[in-house]
């Protein structure tokens, strides 16, 4: 698994992603992986505390998250300095992961359905 790919690799994938926006690259699977780890409000909240601080970063922000979404999380997570939102994260995947599991395990999500085909009769004598 690539380090990027590491849902522990928190800075590492705030600092991609970071890098990603600020230089105007174009978004790549990598890119969305960054915020696909069950914390994708921490990993926006950093960067966009650090566009604060980094006007190149400011300035292409809005062309690759959704400034509403991630000030909403900025606002929620207010109270958390920068360097306790890592292990806010992994609170978060922790508990976002079980819930996830859990709904997975108790779910009816893969049920096997009668598709068309399988009620239409095979055979000529079927049809009769």
């Amino acid at each position: 698994m690539s380090r990027l790919n590491d849902p522990e690799n928190f800075r590492g994938r705030v600092n991609y992603a970071a890098q990603v926006i600020a230089y105007g690259r174009r978004p790549t699977r990598a890119f969305d992986n960054c915020f696909e780890n069950y914390d994708g409000d921490e990993v926006a909240t950093v960067i966009l505390r650090r566009s604060k601080k980094n006007a190149r970063l400011a300035a292409n922000l809005h062309r690759y998250l959704n400034m509403v979404s991630i000030e909403a999380a900025a606002d929620r997570l207010a109270d958390v300095p920068t360097r306790g939102l890592p292990e806010v994260a992994r609170q978060t995947r922790t508990r976002q992961k079980a819930e996830f599991d859990a709904w997975l395990g108790t779910s009816d999500a893969v049920q096997t359905c009668p598709t068309m085909m399988s009620q239409r009769p095979t055979t000529q004598e079927d049809r009769s």
